[in-house]
């Protein structure tokens, strides 16, 4: 497998940790479990910011755009 392809892997699996997360991070909200619910989040925007550092490594003009400080203004109605 090539360096690329790897990169890519990793990427997509981090974005699918992040998805699982967030799904995880929606059923504690709808059980009123904001704390559980936090954490979640976190982990999601953990797994988020992963991918977003192996996907630089494949953007020819290595540009790094700002996604998890948008993602954490998105949750800021999560204590």
């Amino acid at each position: 497998m090539s360096k690329m392809a790897r990169i890519c892997e990793e990427a997509a699996h981090q974005h699918d940790r992040a998805a699982a997360h967030y799904r995880h991070s929606a059923k504690h909200l709808a059980n009123g479990e904001h704390a559980a619910a936090a954490k979640e989040r976190d982990l999601a925007l953990d797994h988020s910011e992963k991918a977003r550092i192996d996907e630089v490594g494949l953007r020819p003009d290595g540009i790094v755009s700002h996604e998890r400080t948008m993602s954490e203004a998105a949750w800021h109605f999560m204590g």
